[in-house]
């Protein structure tokens, strides 16, 4: 990437771009300037890049003997003065992002001995990533491997599978999101293809306890939610207790049901829900819990070809059906299912959702041999039932001359 125009002689630069990081460290909140001063990271770059409005990064390899995924690196760009680089490690995390002291601790000292001294988060996954320098990359993989995590998670790859809390601190868990999330990694396939890459694209497994759907399972590329089958349970005694308290307005609760599931009869203080109408959008539950709860016909609802970015665009996952609570292993043996055909046939940079809007989910459910509980009777959808997805050419094409068509009847 060329340099921005306009930018003035380095020695200036760098002191435009200190001025700006000082800036930064004003105000009574913490500042991030100030404690990645802390560490070894090459903050000059990031403050060049804030002072050219351009990013300053550019794409880089750094080769790690044995490890073939979860390395990332990039280098400054040639009008950055003094350079610099950023090589990044992906570690694996454990389910929930549930971290144990010592473990936290030693991850710290890998950091500070072999790293920048700099730990960063991952918002979505919860994946612990490493800065580091080209130099200490092998020496901080055996490091790594010493405290019983490796590297990994990147690149045409499985990704780091990500888990909500489940049943460990949610009351709204309705199955082990922890249980499942270990069951997968027990699986050789798993492991085996989350460190080397040779998919189409990358692949995302996510486990959500409830449809509130806090690990972002509907937009995996195979995700699984719980989920119960018919109406919340209503614990009418419970909820007359609360309405009469002022802690539920039973009215307001009705009209914020998004399907019109939910009546309220004033007369009797009943609440009935309608549980065919029921989109599980948790709503009642949360508002007035533990009177409405929900129902004990517990199911983990199966989702996929979701995913934030692809040829076609953001979209939200297809259900194609239920597994139960205590299927974890054969969750494991369904998502081989799922990646089979399109592991086989998908273009490059096609993610799955992209290969199954391509061939239809009715022949991609049939390619991949899927048969589960509740499947719909016709798996295959309007345009406006695939949230945020951008329609292919094809469909665009349809329903423009379908508008011109309209145009002399209105």
């Amino acid at each position: 990437m060329s340099a921005p125009p306009g930018l003035p002689p380095k020695e200036e630069l760098l002191s435009k771009a200190e001025e700006v990081l000082k800036e930064l460290e004003k105000g009574p909140w913490p500042s991030h300037v100030t404690e990645l001063r802390k560490t070894r990271y090459p903050l000059h770059v990031y403050g060049v890049g804030l002072v050219a409005r351009k990013s300053p990064w550019g794409p880089a390899a750094v080769k790690v003997e044995y490890v073939n995924t979860g390395v990332l690196s990039r280098w400054a760009r040639d009008w950055v003065p003094g350079g610099g680089s950023e090589v990044h490690f992906r570690v694996f995390h454990t389910p929930g992002k549930f971290l144990r002291s010592d473990f936290v601790r030693k991850i710290t000292k890998i950091s500070r001995e072999l790293g920048v001294g700099l730990i960063e988060l991952v918002g979505q996954t919860g994946a612990l990533v490493l800065n580091l320098t080209p130099e200490t990359a092998e020496t901080m993989v055996d490091a790594l491997r010493e405290i019983g995590t490796d590297v990994g998670g990147s690149g045409d790859a499985i990704r780091a599978l990500n888990a909500c809390v489940g049943p460990a601190l949610c009351e709204f868990a309705l199955y082990d999101t922890l249980k499942w999330y270990a069951e997968f990694h027990k699986d050789k396939r798993v492991n085996d293809n989350i460190v080397t890459p040779n998919y189409p694209y990358k692949f995302k497994i996510k486990f959500s306890g409830c449809p509130m759907d806090c690990a972002r399972a509907a937009r995996g590329d195979i995700g699984f939610i719980g989920v119960w089958v018919g109406a919340p349970e209503v614990d009418q005694e419970l909820l007359r207790k609360k309405v009469e308290a002022g802690e539920v307005d039973p009215a307001r609760l009705a009209a914020n049901c998004p399907s019109g599931a939910i009546t309220w009869d004033p007369e009797k203080k009943e609440l009935k829900i309608d549980g065919t109408r029921c989109k599980k959008s948790m709503h009642c539950i949360r508002t007035a819990y533990p009177a409405i709860k929900p129902g004990k016909n517990r199911k983990v609802a199966v989702v996929i070809g979701g995913g934030s970015k692809g040829r076609f665009g953001p979209k939200l996952g297809w259900f194609i059906g239920y597994l139960n609570p205590d299927q974890a292993r054969d969750a494991v043996d369904l998502t081989f299912k799922v990646i089979g055909p399109w592991e086989s046939e998908a273009q490059p940079k096609y993610r799955l959702g992209d290969y199954v809007m391509h061939v239809g989910l009715d022949k991609f459910i049939e390619k991949a041999g899927i048969k589960l509980e509740g499947m719909p009777v016709s798996t295959a959808k309007n345009p406006d039932e695939v949230p945020y997805a951008v329609l292919p050419k094809e469909v665009r094409e349809k329903f423009l001359q379908f508008a011109e068509q309209l145009k002399g009847r209105v």
